[in-house]
């Protein structure tokens, strides 16, 4: 058997046995989003009774370098939120951070946020404004052919009428696959769980808080990330109080 029969054969091995891993790690995404969406569907549905809303979610962050290595970068993010069956606003997200590149897959944050509502939970006018204070750690590696990012953040809530700060920690998992060669097209996913450590009057009940999880396509294309998709979040308001929003989650994100 010549030299040439042999790398062809080693190179038709490679591209089958590549071809299958790409396909068993699309399965494993792909089931993997889909019973985190079911089970956060069943954990809802019968466990609890509450209100449902139908919203508009729309995310705008920005990432700036501040050195040529790419230590230090500043972050911003704005996100209007539109409740009440798409029809008013609801809460509007203004977060700003400075932030620290560990090495390439880990990152540090430290941040403000202005995050006030503008209806309450029975959808009257009742502006209700409120200041945070966040730490973040995010984390990024490859596996099984599919993108991981793990964020652990830490929030202190100045909640207007709240007799004290409220504390409340959140962890997301996300998953993203890419449909093309370079991986500019692809798939992403997330589920995020948040747990509030301490309840406080007029303000949030301790224990766990809210359950959010997103599915959709995304696109890069320059310094831009976009995505578009469905976005479900079932939520304990204040109080006794549950709810369930079906949203559309637009997002475009940006990096220079």
């Amino acid at each position: 058997m010549g030299a040439q029969t042999c790398a062809r054969i080693v190179l038709s091995v490679h591209t089958l046995l590549y071809k299958e891993y790409e396909g068993v790690a699309m399965r494993i995404f792909l089931a993997l989003m889909c019973a985190t969406m079911v089970a956060a569907h069943n954990f809802v549905t019968d466990c609890y009774a509450q209100k449902t809303d139908f919203q508009s979610w729309n995310l705008a962050t920005a990432t700036v370098n501040l050195d040529p290595q790419k230590k230090w970068f500043l972050y911003g993010e704005a996100q209007p939120r539109i409740g009440d069956d798409i029809s008013r606003l609801e809460r509007l997200l203004l977060r700003s951070a400075v932030g620290y590149n560990v090495n390439d897959r880990l990152s540090l944050y430290l941040g403000y946020g202005w995050t006030p509502t503008f209806i309450n939970s029975s959808y009257d006018e009742d502006f209700r404004n409120e200041n945070r204070i966040w730490q973040q750690a995010l984390y990024k590696h490859d596996l099984w052919g599919i993108q991981w990012q793990h964020r652990l953040r830490q929030e202190q809530r100045i909640i207007e009428d709240a007799s004290g700060t409220s504390n409340r920690t959140r962890y997301l998992l996300r998953g993203s696959y890419g449909l093309s060669c370079d991986g500019d097209v692809g798939l992403t996913g997330y589920n995020e769980i948040f747990v509030t450590e301490n309840g406080t009057h007029k303000g949030p009940v301790g224990g766990f808080d809210r359950d959010r999880f997103f599915f959709g396509p995304y696109l890069k294309s320059g310094p831009g990330r976009y995505e578009i998709g469905y976005l479900g979040e079932y939520a304990r308001q204040f109080g006794d109080d549950s709810r369930m929003i079906n949203a559309l989650m637009v997002s475009a994100n940006y990096s220079f």
